[in-house]
């Protein structure tokens, strides 16, 4: 037995009292002489034995009373549980990912679990709680009912290590003997390994749907588009094959542009195209009928007439590839003899290519480092006949490296980067017995750099610093046949359509997107972002001469359709989507982690909590011995003679 109040304790020494009344009398008797002494002897015998039986009583029964009342005061009590005597910390991870909009047992997921922690709070009960996208520290589920009652479903989803993380910076804030950390969630793949906290005591808490099928629209894209038509391809999965036609539904806002249906019979992967005319569509919506995951049968998009991207190039010599590859359907591309440059149309130029410029004046140094230092990418092909003296001082003006000497050998062009920014949406699969193109005479420079093309001996061909991209040889008919071979076309549109990073048909939110807005800035004025007339949010942004690079990352929160607006005035549509790795319904087995406890349910956890903290209390059954042995002595003295 133990005491909440050990130190009331001291009080017991108060049971001297009733011995010191009792032993010492304070009275003093007066002797009487009567006739009859012989009877008077017998009966003051007689009474002082009953008075001394019925002092013990009285002071036994008042001595009990007042220890049992000493004893209810200091609050006794028999520890039960395992962790009674501990001071604990709990800390809830609750996932609120879109997997968690599926059924359960008794409905959906995210929102049972929400009801059991409401259900299982206490006045005195505080835990520490976070999601995937916000962290409430130690709150008291009583005080913050409302906040809870509110969570609802993220985009973001956590894992293991990021779990870990915030669990570590809490423990670290709110020590104690006893460190417990819940996780509460369906278990999904992308939980990654655990790798476990020292001193945290594990508990997982597994949802499980009761139905796991789900349809999801997983992506969408334009793969054709002319002056009159434009074909969408939009790709959707099952987690099953199913055999009945699942509606599928293309809209601009309220306007259905097309109608269609699939079914997942033969394959849980189905591609369908929709072929529209080429129009803007600035709310366009493709949706489907399933009654799994909602969050995924909407797919937003918007389509625009993209501007043409300005492409300027100063040759040395002729320049008739360019012009075969910068076509006027998606470039407006202007090419100046390095003689004669206008320096006019460097300033909206996209990209800036110096074709074989054998000498680079001051003013053409100048104006190509200002675009630089704007972000403009800029290409440059050697001259056969470079003057080092002078182009070498550029070339580290641009933080490249320098020529070292000419080499006047035969190499071929054998390695491509598959995986670098120019090429990696280029090639369907990786090839390696193509028809490598040669050099006959190429540069050494001083150094190496990341090079989306190398030779043979693995020095680079095509090298890139940031935007700045380095031919290490010259690519005219005479040098080289790289202009006859399939790499000179995905090579130069690539760096043409990167140039300008036109918005595409949708981006994912949570990612960071950029993309270009061809406007000319003027003074403050700022991009924004509108959903409606009365939501908008300013992105962050930077301008330049001729466009502004917008980028986007946390917002918009939500997935929809949305304007951009500069100066009140509508410019272009663009549209976000959650991401779709929550549609992947697989899921760990929770059985195969070790050290971890498992729990049914929320309800199992705190019932499990209480009967560890469990203590039995003792002061009620001290109280009622004390009234007890005080109604004994209150009989004593009335009817004890």
């Amino acid at each position: 037995m133990q005491f909440k109040h050990p130190e009331l304790l001291y009080a017991l020494i108060l049971l001297v009292i009733p011995f010191i009344v009792h032993l010492f009398k304070l009275r003093k008797f007066q002797k009487e002489a009567f006739t009859n002494v012989k009877f008077l002897k017998k009966v003051v015998q007689e009474n002082r034995k009953s008075n001394q039986l019925k002092k013990w009583l009285i002071l036994t029964t008042r001595t009990l009373a007042l220890s049992f009342l000493i004893l209810a005061f200091a609050q006794p009590f028999i520890p039960s549980g395992k962790t009674s005597q501990k001071s604990t910390a709990t800390l809830l991870y609750l996932d609120n990912s879109f997997s968690m909009q599926l059924r359960g047992e008794h409905g959906p997921m995210l929102q049972h679990n929400i009801q059991q922690i409401l259900e299982n709070s206490e006045e005195n009960q505080a835990f520490g709680l976070f999601t995937n996208n916000n962290d409430y520290g130690a709150i008291s589920p009583v005080e913050s009912r409302t906040e809870i009652q509110d969570i609802d479903y993220s985009p973001n989803s956590l894992n293991f290590d990021q779990i870990n993380l915030k669990a570590r910076q809490f423990f670290k804030q709110h020590p104690a003997d006893v460190q417990r950390l819940v996780l509460i969630s369906d278990f999904q793949q992308n939980f990654g390994d655990l790798n476990r906290l020292e001193n945290i005591e594990y508990y997982f808490v597994k949802n499980e749907a009761q139905n796991m099928s789900n349809i999801s629209i997983d992506s969408a894209y334009v793969i054709d588009k002319n002056l009159n038509q434009v074909t969408l391809k939009a790709n959707f999965s099952s987690t099953e094959k199913l055999d009945r036609d699942i509606a599928i539904s293309l809209k601009n806002g309220d306007q259905i542009l097309a109608k269609k249906s699939l079914n997942f019979k033969e394959n849980r992967q189905q591609d369908i195209e929709f072929r529209l005319q080429a129009e803007k569509i600035e709310n366009g919506i493709i949706s489907i009928e399933d009654n799994g995951l909602y969050y995924d049968n909407e797919l937003f998009f918007s389509y625009a007439e993209t501007p043409k991207i300005n492409v300027v190039s100063i040759s040395g010599r002729d320049a008739g590839f360019l012009h075969r590859i910068f076509t006027e359907d998606q470039f407006e591309y202007f090419n100046f003899d390095e003689n004669q440059v206008d320096f006019s149309a460097f300033s909206s130029a996209d990209l800036l290519i110096l074709n074989e410029v054998e000498q680079i004046n001051t003013a053409l140094q100048n104006q190509v480092l200002e675009k630089v230092k704007e972000g403009t990418p800029v290409c440059i092909i050697p001259s056969p006949n470079l003057q080092l003296q002078n182009y070498n001082p550029f070339l580290s003006n641009l933080g490249l490296p320098i020529v070292q000497n000419k080499q006047n050998r035969e190499l071929l062009i054998t390695e491509i980067a598959f995986q670098h920014p120019l090429f990696e949406a280029t090639f369907e699969k990786e090839i390696s017995n193509f028809q490598y193109p040669k050099v006959q005479r190429f540069y050494n420079f001083n150094q190496d750099a990341s090079a989306a093309l190398r030779y043979q001996n693995n020095d680079a061909f095509l090298m890139n610093f940031s935007n700045v991209y380095l031919f290490s040889a010259p690519i005219n008919q005479d040098n080289s046949n790289f202009q006859n071979s399939p790499l000179i076309v995905p090579v130069f549109y690539n760096l043409g359509i990167s140039a300008l990073k036109i918005p595409d048909l949708y981006f994912t939110i949570g990612q960071e997107n950029t993309f270009d807005v061809s406007i000319a800035a003027s003074g403050d004025q700022v991009i924004e972002i509108q959903q409606n007339s009365e939501e908008s949010f300013i992105p962050l942004q930077q301008n330049t001469s001729n466009k502004i690079t917008v980028t986007t990352t946390d917002l918009p929160a939500n997935a929809g359709n949305f304007m951009l607006t500069y100066q009140k005035n509508n410019i272009s549509p663009i549209s976000y989507n959650y991401p779709r790795s929550e549609s992947d319904l697989n899921y760990l087995d929770i059985n195969d982690f070790e050290n971890v406890q498992k729990q049914a349910d929320l309800n199992t956890f705190f019932e499990s909590v209480k009967a560890a903290q469990q203590i039995d209390v003792l002061w009620k059954w001290f109280v009622i011995f004390a009234l007890i042995f005080l109604t004994i002595e209150m009989l004593l003295l009335k009817f004890f003679k």
